[in-house]
């Protein structure tokens, strides 16, 4: 009994020792386990099982890998977890990793940050048992697949990719309303007076021909119309396909009344200001001229009148 004590002593001092808890030391799952697990899910609920590819393997585990050493033990947002490296998407990713795509063809995605405790069933039961992400996982129109798995620390990230083939036939699982592989062509709508382009739905007609004919994607479409990834669309369904343009507001200018100023006085040649001093000169001296020829016809006068007022006395004396 001391030994088995002292067996189990010494165990524990050599966990102690090495820093590694059982916990710690848990693995998480393995890609190709979860790719196993997913297929399980589709057998269970009457859906084809889905081939698994390479290159989505390699773009799925590229992701994980990202998501493990930008955020770490704190996992991101729902959707910044679907933005790689440099701003991708799962599309660009696959791509990247050499997947060819063909006309209807898309990536959709899970992605999650759990404990590396959380077992496989818990993963696709419980965190992604929600619709949108069992919508990934048993899309009729699956055909491929691929998984990632990175750890750091306690956390385990997970990714999972699952091609859909909408020019497919779909396998198991119906969908409600009308997104059939039966395409209609589809026409381009006429912009609107505010510059939307509403798109009226007819039977037969998908969302990625919608999205193919107007050059833009099926996530924007659903965004722009609010879908969810398990939404499908159907007949006479209105959709926006670009929204209205925003006005900018027009700058009103104010006119300012400037203040009253002075004449300018046109510029003067030399010889103009010679003319005008001259003409000036000629002015003064002929002004004072005049007043001296005044002076004198005064002075007479008053001599005149003197010599008449003294001529009068000498008459009255006589």
């Amino acid at each position: 009994m001391k030994k088995l004590a002292l067996f189990i002593c010494s165990v524990l001092m050599l966990f102690s020792i090495n820093g590694v808890s059982p916990k710690a030391a848990q693995a998480a799952v393995g890609a190709y386990d979860l790719t196993v697990a997913v297929n399980s899910l589709r057998a269970d609920n009457d859906v084809a099982a889905l081939s698994t590819s390479v290159y989505l393997m390699a773009a799925a585990q590229n992701q994980a890998t990202y998501l493990a050493n930008t955020y770490a033990a704190t996992p991101p947002g729902e959707t910044e977890g679907h933005i790689g490296t440099d701003g991708s998407d799962a599309t660009s990713r696959a791509e990247e990793a050499g997947y060819v795509f063909t006309t209807g063809t898309q990536v959709r995605e899970n992605w999650a940050g759990v404990s590396s405790s959380t077992t496989v069933d818990e993963l696709i039961n419980s965190v992604w048992g929600d619709a949108d992400h069992t919508n990934v996982m048993l899309h009729p129109y699956g055909i491929q697949i691929g998984a990632g798995v990175a750890q750091v620390d306690d956390m385990v990230y997970y990714v999972l990719n699952v091609v859909v083939d909408y020019t497919s036939s779909p396998t198991g699982l119906a969908t409600s309303r009308t997104e059939t592989p039966e395409v209609v062509p589809v026409d381009v709508a006429t912009p609107q007076t505010d510059g939307s382009i509403i798109h009226v739905v007819e039977k037969g007609q998908a969302l990625w021909s919608i999205a193919i004919t107007y050059g833009v994607t099926v996530d924007q479409l659903r965004i722009l119309n609010n879908l969810s990834e398990t939404a499908n669309i159907y007949e006479g369904q209105q959709l926006y396909v670009r929204a209205a343009y925003t006005q900018t507001p027009t700058m009103t200018s104010t006119v300012t009344p400037m203040p009253p100023t002075r004449t300018p006085i046109p510029p003067q040649t030399p010889q103009a200001l010679k003319n005008q001093t001259e003409a000036s000169d000629s002015d003064s001296i002929v002004t004072q001229g005049n007043r001296e020829v005044l002076g004198i016809v005064l002075i007479i006068g008053c001599g005149i009148g003197l010599a008449y007022l003294i001529y009068t006395m000498f008459r009255k004396k006589e």
